[in-house]
């Protein structure tokens, strides 16, 4: 199956499967979403288990991402080294963005498409949200 630049809803449970199933590797439970470009939901999954207020966590982090075009980690240190900024930008956007990690972009595709996570550790968040870069990767022939 070759992936557009922007997941199908078919393509986004896939993605949305692959994170699932690095949590339960991990042995943790968290929700999944994933947004387009603009930061627009195009799926969002509670996993089994997982915390009722993470499937929200998990929107805004890949909202943020896909918004900012960058991983919500590397924004981790944007409030310390531009104190005041964030709030402005928020006043900008119709979602509360966030630096907690577990946000990632797919920068490889244009337009560009984001996963966020939320449920587990920062670092593991992150691990089961670059499982579904991958499992994006090997969808395409020769992969991206």
């Amino acid at each position: 199956m070759s992936m557009p630049a922007v997941p199908t809803v078919s393509e986004s449970r896939t993605l949305a499967e692959a994170v699932l199933d690095k949590a339960r590797e991990l042995g943790v439970t968290v929700s999944v979403s994933i947004a387009d470009a603009s930061g627009h939901e195009l799926l969002t999954v509670r996993g089994d288990g997982a915390a009722w207020f993470t499937p929200g966590v998990a929107r805004a982090k890949a909202q943020t991402a896909a918004a900012m075009k960058k991983d919500t980690s590397a924004l981790a240190d944007l409030d310390v080294r531009f104190p005041g900024l964030l709030p402005l930008i928020a006043d900008q956007l119709s979602f509360q963005p966030t630096v907690l990690p577990g946000g990632v972009i797919d920068s490889a595709a244009q337009p560009l498409w984001a996963v966020g996570v939320s449920g587990a550790l920062p670092e593991q968040d992150e691990e089961c949200a670059r499982a579904a870069l991958t499992a994006a990767s090997v969808t395409e022939p020769g992969g991206r």
